[in-house]
């Protein structure tokens, strides 16, 4: 191949220049704030992410950059690209084992977050074929941090009755998976289906499978896509739901609408309704102005009552007679349905928010959107959005909703702690891909499409191991922070103080089965008194400044 001119480049240096120099941005702000941060483990976790993890990974993202203007990248890219649209099947299945994979051996099929062990925690409940678990309540705060009762599981201070505090929707999911043994492996398949229906609305809206196959390469190559699909977080679940929900609505019928509604009335359950609400009221919107559109609208509405009344407000109430007492004395119970909704919206709101001001707040959420994508793609899809801003398709709704999710998020009151990439705007993630490929469509130019197919081969190359390593080993030195438990030890007292989120590592069955039971230790003194009263015939056996260790000699 011959070096490309300076006129063959050109569609590609606009997409090019602005990725590069938001990237070089963000890395620069990025270093000014980790300068004056004295101990990184005294910083919230979504900041130290983002200043310890991601800013790294600016290093392969803008080398990627670079890289892709390669000619024999761009054109093994685009190869890539075409044996992605001749393959969906075959790509979907090599995903699938892929991430199953890298749940096993990047996040080591063990839920590290307080919103991954509530959703296994609670299909461990359905699986022993029971609504709540049970725990003795005279030892819930050494169960269940005092800080996230009520908001990850909710317990009841009378009986020791606990539930998670999400809606189901993700739990019974997993349920089948937990009672083989297997919860880890739900996400990697959402994620192969999730690149199959990804080529399929490619397929549709495009009509050529050169750009089925670029969205789909996308959307594999994405890390923020690949990794939380190693996860147990309920992302990638959602993410589905709003693919085929896109689907069913592109050329609505009554049966479409009405399946569509049942997807959706999925969605809302999954764990909180906030992120399909988000995503599906410009869709709801455009399809009321549809031919025969209020008819569409009242099937799909249709669709969605029976799971939301069941699982949703059915929820609601169960957990509404879980009475949890706070350690004021007040009493954490709804009084009404409506503040039952209101309470299960609210109850997502993470305990953990920043601590600077408000713009490095947003642009550090940018950030993670921006890094945990394929580079350029954001760029990419922000021409796109603008090329079809005049359409009155189902693409401008589709960067309609993408748009309100994002700002949405930004609006409330609601920052993400723990996670891969911007999770929030997870579920509307199915727009960056398909409004880059669409703005190929309508001002069509090889060279930048050929420039996006080589940065997903250099990403699923480079980027994605680089970040999946990062995950990995977050992952262990998290766990490390748990001192190896000996055979005869049955209680390990976690002290709380001594290390970086430790209280997370307090996971326990719902019904106290496991051989160790994992406490949070609320002080010498209360420790002693509690475990005498609970556990009379165990005593100290070991034990550093991380835990103590009890059980029989």
């Amino acid at each position: 191949m011959h070096a490309p001119t300076r006129n063959a480049l050109r569609p590609v240096m606009p997409v090019f220049a602005c990725s590069l120099a938001i990237s070089a941005g963000l890395a620069a702000l990025m270093v000014l704030e980790r300068a004056g941060v004295p101990n990184p483990f005294e910083l919230r976790i979504i900041r130290y992410l983002s200043l310890y993890q991601d800013l790294y990974a600016f290093a392969p993202y803008m080398a990627i950059l670079l890289l892709a203007l390669v000619p024999a990248i761009r054109n093994v890219g685009i190869a890539l690209a075409d044996w992605c649209g001749a393959h969906p099947r075959l790509l979907a299945a090599l995903a699938a084992l892929g991430l199953a994979a890298g749940s096993l051996f990047v996040c080591r099929a063990y839920p590290l977050t307080m919103d991954e062990y509530a959703v296994v925690f609670q299909s461990k409940i359905f699986a022993a074929g029971h609504l709540t678990g049970r725990f003795p309540p005279e030892l819930l705060d050494w169960l269940i941090p005092k800080a996230i009762q009520g908001k990850f599981l909710k317990p009841d201070s009378h009986t020791g009755a606990v539930a998670a505090a999400y809606w189901p929707g993700f739990s019974l999911l997993l349920t089948p998976f937990t009672l083989l043994d297997s919860p880890w492996l739900l996400n990697p398949l959402i994620g192969g289906a999730t690149v199959l229906l990804m080529h399929r609305l490619g397929l549709e809206l495009f009509g050529e499978r050169r750009s089925a196959g670029l969205v789909a390469l996308l959307t594999l190559a994405s890390s923020a896509v690949a990794i939380n699909a190693m996860t147990y977080y309920t992302m990638p679940a959602h993410l589905l739901a709003s693919a085929l929900y896109v689907l069913l609505l592109l050329r609505p019928n009554p049966a479409k609408a009405f399946a569509a509604g049942v997807v959706g009335s999925y969605a809302l359950v999954l764990h909180s309704p906030v992120p399909h609400l988000l995503f599906a009221l410009p869709f709801i919107a455009w399809l009321a102005f549809q031919p025969r559109g209020p008819r569409l609208v009242a099937v799909l509405v249709i669709g969605y009552l029976p799971l939301c009344l069941l699982l949703g407000f059915g929820w609601a109430s169960l957990l509404d007679t879980l009475e949890l007492v706070t350690p004021s004395g007040a009493l954490v119970a709804p009084s009404s349905l409506a503040e039952s909704i209101l309470s299960r919206l609210r109850s997502i709101q993470d305990w953990g928010r920043y601590e600077t001001p408000s713009l490095v707040q947003h642009t550090l959420v940018f950030a993670k959107l921006w890094l945990w994508a394929v580079p350029a793609l954001v760029a990419a899809a922000a021409l796109g959005a603008w090329r079809v801003r005049r359409e009155s398709g189902i693409l401008r709704v589709l960067a309609i909703a993408a748009l309100l999710t994002y700002l949405g998020y930004q609006c409330l009151p609601i920052y993400q702690g723990h996670g891969w990439g911007y999770r929030y705007f997870h579920q509307a993630w199915l727009a960056l891909p398909l409004l880059a490929v669409a703005g190929l469509r309508v001002a069509p130019h090889a060279a930048l499409g050929g420039y996006l197919a080589g940065s997903a081969l250099l990403s699923l190359a480079l980027l994605t191991p680089f970040q999946a390593l990062q995950v990995r080993t977050f992952v262990d030195r998290h766990l490390a922070q748990l001192p190896p438990i000996p055979a005869q030890v049955r209680v390990v007292l976690i002290n709380p103080l001594a290390g970086y989120y430790s209280w997370d590592l307090a996971q326990n069955d719902p019904f106290l089965r496991g051989r160790v039971t994992l406490l949070i230790s609320q002080g010498p003194r209360a420790d002693q008194e509690t475990m005498a009263k609970v556990f009379p015939g165990y005593e100290p056996i070991s034990g550093d400044g991380r835990a103590a260790f009890w059980g029989t000699r």
